[in-house]
């Protein structure tokens, strides 16, 4: 008996543009473009609010047309986002990285020293923002809702090409290998070794 993992379902056809980053926003999602627009799309017949019991809060399985074309929503491309749900917000890493308020999308906050950020990893919970910038990893914290502080900023050895928190530490993609850097004093631990040996237990 053979055993399927997933279903791949086909929900947008025909897209005209190449898709750079995606998210979901309850039913909904929204697709960053190679040409700087922002597309949403949304179920033929779904509830136009994702806070409807109706649409359970998930990706609808049937056909999704174009709800709203935001051209030149960013000065380049989009190639990550996220949402937000505690804040109500799109995370967006463009040329910077920027927070836009949910549903209207009007700009909350620019992070200062972004620009040149290549990874970043965002905690909902702490409303803590880390990210790679050159041989430099900066920690920024939300507060008031609408302004960034800087924490700390580490210096690495090689530039990051990926980054996620784990718990409070944060685990680094640099090279061919993975370090786990301390948040609080930037030390990093010893004996992460290269990615494909990287297991779960180094993050213990």
């Amino acid at each position: 008996m053979v055993h399927s993992a997933y279903d791949a379902i086909e929900l947008v056809k025909n897209h005209p543009t190449k898709i750079e980053s995606i998210a979901s926003n309850g039913s909904k999602l929204l697709l960053a473009c190679v040409d700087c627009s922002l597309r949403i799309y949304a179920p033929q017949s779904a509830p136009s609010s994702p806070s409807d019991p109706s649409s359970n809060g998930s990706i609808q399985r049937q056909r999704y047309v174009l709800e709203k074309n935001l051209g030149s929503f960013s000065r380049k491309p989009i190639v990550a986002m996220e949402i937000s749900k505690s804040r109500n917000v799109l995370l967006s890493l463009s040329e910077t990285i920027t927070f836009h308020r949910l549903p209207n999308l009007e700009l909350v906050a620019v992070v200062s020293k972004s620009k040149g950020v290549n990874a970043y990893a965002w905690d909902d919970r702490r409303g803590v923002l880390c990210f790679g910038r050159q041989k430099r990893v900066g920690i920024f914290r939300l507060e008031g809702g609408r302004e960034f502080v800087e924490v700390k900023e580490f210096s690495i050895p090689d530039m990051v090409t990926s980054i996620a928190w784990c718990g409070e530490n944060i685990c680094l993609g640099i090279r061919r290998e993975y370090m786990i850097l301390n948040s609080t004093s930037g030390v990093p631990k010893k004996g992460i070794g290269p990615r494909t040996e990287f297991t779960r237990a180094a993050l213990i």
